[in-house]
């Protein structure tokens, strides 16, 4: 949330009074940076799911914040210097969010989009805006007025971007006008608390202090001077947020605020449970710590530190909304979900001649790195006891390490034996070899923090603050060896029944790498999920296959609309949309390129424009086993990989929201 803080707060200030008066330009420069679309109808791609599993989704809980949002508030939230309601329909598609279909009835009152559902935040048991992981990772294509519903696919809104119009800029804006045009707090008020004295003044108080952790938050983690290459749409440093969140906004270290700007795209969700190691780096191989760490850098309020900066004692350390058990049922429901289905009868038939000549030269020339590369389940060393640390990490928790379901390998040492039938492998490859923005991996590993009260410090050491430093991935392991524990016992997660062995993610334990390279990730549904590399720089991939010159320099990102040809976005600069500049830093379009030339980044020749057609038909239909028998065969059929084991554990835990989620998918949202 990189608002300029001390500029908006003066402007606002000043042009309150000018718009009393009757004056637009408040209103001009704040208006919202809308998007238009055309949308008819919308279709939801064959991937496996039921409606109950799709509403799991879209709706659980993982207890992350927006600095303390009441889940009605932005309902009745109006934009900055105008009387339209904020999250009207047309205005949270505009910002790129995904409206349900049957919202448009709800125009005067606002709604919530895929992924924004509520909690109960325990300080107050006031209900409060959760951005859940379907937020980000939900994503659509828009075709001749069809929307496509991508599930788990990749997500095109702004809400890391803090520019001007932006939806968190004008929740920022529309706060602070708040606090000086009384004619609009009335308004607000009116909707929230009624004509009751006592509730209008607790409102105050509680909007008062949402404002105050709103520009707080901005005026550190999330100040502009930490963002210099913008975001955009579809696009966050997640590395970067979690670190400055976490380490200097948690922690309470100011110095720790560090330089992000290696903004990525958000990944699509299918098949993560197969990976052994998962991030854009393959810097983390368990599915809740990986959470655990989004959601904080996500703002889920969490206790550390007391003022002095010292860890809080054991009974009020890790008190927090993060709800690992809406974060295995959202894990246990993503294993159903399966890549999307090409659909002809919207998008175009598939030319089967061409789609063999593409999967012949997919396997010539990209299964080498995408795989996937099956593997027999791992059998993962453990930590036995105090200062034992078989996989050499920065920090290791034994008692954690042995809440899995134990077993013994041939030295008797313990270890825990992956649950799924089998993994995929995914290579690393170093950002030398893929010649890719390094920016990204380079941060990971070079952006170092200090860990305050997570390290004890030793007097006796000349060069302690140095040798203390950890980097993002070492020092999230410091904190989640700690913290995830403590969450599990905080929620009744124990060690019977093989309750922490599933949590973990099929009794897999935290481990943490440290490369500078990018996992290469099996590609079935790749269609489906422009714009391409980790970084978002590559439209289409017509566009990856080209030459290094053929690729745009700059092109509009936020619009839906999409290419079927090329498979990717329609890159036209439109009202409303974001121009990516791959001449800044992080943005680079450079490597993973088909060329002749002896050049960094090269990875195959040079591709004839038939080949590059061809490749682009079979990635059309790439694993789907309805093409299977006529594309003579697929050995990218997903019919044939193994089913994810199944969890009793994660299907209870779901029944938590199960009632919750259709409720607000039709009871609530018609009465909106």
């Amino acid at each position: 949330m990189d608002f300029r803080t001390g500029k908006l707060a003066l402007w606002l200030a000043f042009s309150s009074g000018l718009a009393l008066t009757g004056c637009t330009l408040a209103q001009k420069f704040l208006e919202p940076n809308l998007v238009k679309e055309h949308v008819r109808e919308v279709r939801y791609l064959d991937q496996g799911w039921s409606e109950e599993d799709r509403q799991l989704f879209y709706n659980t809980p993982q207890g992350t914040e927006l600095q303390g949002l009441h889940y009605e508030w932005l309902k009745a939230l109006e934009l900055p210097f105008s009387r339209e309601k904020l999250a009207s329909p047309e205005n949270l598609r505009g910002w790129g969010f995904i409206v349900e279909s049957g919202d448009d009835s709800a125009q005067n009152t606002g709604v919530h989009p895929v992924g924004m559902g509520r909690h109960v935040n325990p300080t107050d048991d006031s209900v409060r805006l959760d951005l859940g992981c379907a937020l980000c990772h939900t994503g659509e294509l828009h075709y001749n007025g069809i929307a496509l519903r991508v599930d788990g696919g990749q997500a095109i809104h702004g809400m890391s971007t803090g520019a001007p119009g932006e939806f968190t800029h004008s929740i920022g804006a529309t706060a602070l006008e708040m606090r000086f045009n009384p004619l609009k707090w009335n308004r607000f008020a009116d909707a929230i608390a009624g004509e009751d004295p006592a509730k209008r003044d607790q409102l105050k108080q509680e909007f008062a202090a949402f404002r105050e952790r709103f520009f707080t938050f901005a005026a550190g983690p999330g100040n502009p001077k930490n963002f210099p290459t913008t975001e955009g749409r579809g696009r966050t440093d997640a590395v970067g947020r979690i670190g400055n969140v976490v380490f200097g906004y948690n922690l309470g270290i100011e110095e720790n605020y560090k330089t992000a700007d290696a903004p990525v795209s958000y990944p699509f969700l299918w098949d993560i449970w197969r990976f052994d190691w998962v991030q854009y780096t393959g810097f983390t191989n368990q599915a809740m710590a990986r959470n655990v760490g989004e959601s904080l850098g996500v703002m889920a309020p969490v206790k550390l530190v007391d003022e002095a900066g010292a860890l809080l004692p054991e009974e009020e350390f890790g008190q927090s909304t993060i709800n690992v058990q809406g974060m295995q049922c959202i894990e246990t429901t993503l294993r159903k979900l399966r890549p999307p289905k090409w659909p002809e009868e919207v998008l175009g038939n598939i030319d089967i001649a061409k789609a063999r000549r593409g999967k012949d030269l997919f396997a010539d020339q990209c299964a080498h790195c995408h795989g996937p590369h099956p593997s027999k389940p791992y059998a993962w060393q453990l930590a036995a006891g105090p200062g034992d640390n078989p996989g050499n990490q920065r920090s290791v928790n034994w008692q954690w390490d042995m809440s899995g379901q134990i077993s013994y390998d041939a030295t008797n040492r313990p270890v825990r034996e992956d649950w799924r039938e089998s993994l995929w492998a995914i290579p690393w490859i170093d950002v030398q070899v893929i010649g890719t923005d390094p920016t990204a991996a380079e941060n990971y590993v070079n952006h170092t923090y200090d860990p305050g009260p997570l390290v004890a410090k030793n007097p006796h050491d000349p060069d302690d603050a140095r040798n203390r430093q950890v980097n993002a991935g070492d020092g999230l392991q410091l904190l989640l060896n700690k913290l995830v524990p403590v969450l599990y016992e905080n929620s009744g997660v124990s060690s019977d029944n093989n309750g922490v062995a599933d949590y973990d993610g099929l009794n897999v334990p935290f481990r943490i790498a440290n490369k500078t390279a990018y996992k290469a990730r099996p590609l079935h549904g790749v269609w489906a999920t422009p714009p391409f590399l980790h970084n978002g720089s590559v439209p289409t991939i017509h566009d990856l296959l080209s030459p290094l010159e053929a690729r745009p320099e700059r092109f509009a990102v936020g619009h839906r609309e999409y290419n079927p040809q090329k498979l990717g976005y329609v890159t036209d600069n439109r009202p409303g949309t974001f121009t990516f500049d791959t001449t800044q830093t992080g943005n680079s379009n450079a490597g993973h390129l088909f060329t002749d030339a002896d050049v960094a980044g090269r990875i195959g020749r040079r591709l004839r424009e038939g080949e590059r057609m061809a490749l682009l038909e079979y990635l059309k239909v790439m694993g789907n086993p309805d093409f299977s028998a006529a594309l003579g065969g697929d050995p990218q059929n997903w019919a044939q990989y193994p089913a994810p084991p199944a969890s009793a554990i994660g299907e209870q835990a779901c029944n938590a929201f199960r009632h919750a989620t259709a409720s607000v998918s039709t009871t609530e949202e018609a009465a909106l």
